[in-house]
């Protein structure tokens, strides 16, 4: 059995026991320490296993929060479908459109992604309700004849004619009782209109 001390104190207790107790068979004290052995074993193993599931579990959760995490929008957040009527067009007019609720209206900033068919654009027309650009298409565009149709966004227009885009928004479309242009520019050679409704 070797000079285990446990096993030393075991025996002492187990001869301290009355009669039937201390004549458990030396095979039964082997095993119980063996059994013990295992489990401590198991239980060290089961540490290990425990961390290693729990490191996982948080690995993951930092990866579905870093990508569900909000940040700066670099691309365009609304599409208008070109309809071609000759030449080569882009399938797609890309916006950037935001909205800023106040008591009492909306506020809406929407900049159109001319850059993707054009180099430059000015700024031709405006009123309180009316504000046009214009840009002068690139070559591998200029032969486009077409417009944006978009059905749900009717104040949003975009037509190609002679070698040129025009971007419109034209709040006349807009189905509320008060609706204003409140600011208009050119941002990175983009068309960026700010306009209001009121409640």
């Amino acid at each position: 059995m070797g000079n285990d001390p446990q096993k030393t104190v075991f025996n002492v207790f187990v001869s301290l026991l009355p009669t039937p107790y201390s004549l458990l068979p030396v095979f039964v004290i082997d095993n119980y320490f063996l059994l013990m052995k295992n489990c401590v074993q198991i239980i060290a193993n089961s540490k290990v296993l425990l961390t290693i599931i729990l490191l996982g579990t948080i690995s993951t959760t930092a990866q579905a929060q870093q990508q569900t995490a909000p940040g700066p929008i670099s691309e365009p957040n609304v599409m208008l479908n070109v309809q071609r009527t000759k030449g080569t067009c882009p399938q797609t007019v890309g916006l950037w459109w935001f909205v800023l609720p106040y008591e009492g209206g909306v506020e809406h900033t929407v900049v159109a992604d001319t850059r993707a068919f054009a180099d430059l654009t000015n700024l031709v027309s405006s009123n309180k309700q009316f504000v046009e650009f214009v840009s002068p298409l690139r070559s591998d565009y200029a032969t486009c004849v077409g417009q944006t149709r978009a059905q749900e966004y009717t104040f949003y227009q975009v037509k190609f004619k002679n070698k040129k885009a025009y971007f419109r928004v034209d709040l006349r479309k807009v189905q509320a009782p008060s609706s204003l242009i409140t600011y208009k520019t050119i941002a990175a050679s983009r068309p960026y209109v700010r306009w209001a409704i009121a409640d």
